[in-house]
């Protein structure tokens, strides 16, 4: 007995739905994969995300003054990105460079930052374990170093309220032992 026409035209049909369905899925995949290379989304906290470059920004600086009293400001014009973290990243990195004029460093030499990344207008500020252990002074130079990284941030990011610093990934207690850092700074006690 030979197969009905009918049937072999059932089968040849839903063949051709199956392929044409897969095809389908295929482009959507292709397109979809295609459309997020081309629009990257920032990276998870604390990894390292796509750049794009968009000039030069001049951003605000605080260091040290030359006899350690008090914080001064000063301006540095920076590679700017439209990704705000990365941004965050640059200035502190800056930051921790030094003054190029007047000024002293407020922070330990050797000091690097890990990683920076804002969420819920805070920004947390990961530091290698030499902010922490090589630090070195009393109350006031503690309260001038959390001052110019928060000062810092503030002063060119408006809209962050808090900040949170990090040693090595994780809380501490204190830098000098003067100040509390278990919480995010709120800038306004810093202003």
């Amino acid at each position: 007995m030979s197969p009905s026409p009918r049937r072999t035209s059932s089968k040849f049909n839903l063949i051709l739905f199956i392929i044409v369905c897969v095809l389908a899925i295929a482009l959507i995949v292709t397109l979809t994969k295609r459309r997020a290379g081309v629009e990257k989304a920032p990276g998870p906290p604390g990894k390292p995300s796509e750049e794009l470059e968009v000039g030069t920004k001049s951003v605000l600086l605080y260091f040290g003054s030359s006899d350690g009293s008090e914080l001064v400001e000063t301006t540095r014009d920076v590679m700017a990105s439209s990704e705000p973290s990365a941004l965050l990243a640059t200035i502190i990195r800056e930051l921790i460079s030094g003054p190029s004029g007047k000024g002293i460093s407020t922070l330990p030499s050797g000091t690097q930052l890990r990683s920076a990344y804002i969420s819920d207008k805070t920004a947390y500020l990961d530091f290698s374990r030499e902010l922490k252990n090589d630090f070195q002074g009393g109350s006031t130079e503690e309260y001038l170093t959390l001052a110019s990284i928060v000062r810092t941030v503030s002063g060119n990011f408006p809209d962050i309220t808090h900040v949170q610093i990090l040693v090595e990934g994780s809380t501490v207690d204190s830098i000098g032992g003067h100040y509390d850092l278990t919480e995010p700074l709120s800038v306004y006690d810093w202003e």
